[in-house]
């Protein structure tokens, strides 16, 4: 008959277990499948696309929303930075079409069984302005 687990070794496999919380996940989760994007094109897309506080009174066309969702790997990862979520947002808007975006939003959840320690979501309106 085998001995039950000591608490040196219930401790060690509970330790193994809440790290397979934290998984290697790169940054971008969803949004924009940016992969084919060369880095001249998104250093077009951010030269190109203006970043608006509000949406102007006179506006071309609202082509929709734009969203960009990025992973902290764990509490010991730094955050990703308001400019990487906008260099994304601003890529796929301007991949679309869009010259502009509009009323940001980028939010922050806990995200412990998706892998993530957090994730950031980040959400805004793609225009053409004149």
């Amino acid at each position: 008959m085998k001995s039950p687990l000591s608490l040196s070794q219930a401790t060690v496999i509970l330790c193994l277990l809440s790290m397979g919380a934290c998984s290697s996940m790169p940054g971008t989760l969803s949004g924009n499948d940016l992969s084919h994007l060369s880095l001249r094109d998104k250093r077009m897309a951010d030269k190109k696309v203006k970043v608006l506080q509000e949406s102007p009174q006179q506006v071309g066309v609202v082509l929709g929303k734009v969203e960009s969702k990025r992973c902290q790997s764990s509490m010991f990862s730094e955050a990703p930075e308001e400019k990487t979520m906008l260099v994304d947002m601003k890529a796929e808007a301007y991949r679309l079409g869009a010259n502009a975006i509009s009323d940001v939003e980028i939010k922050q959840q806990g995200a412990m069984g998706e892998g993530c320690w957090n994730v950031y979501t980040a959400t805004a309106n793609m225009l053409v302005v004149e």
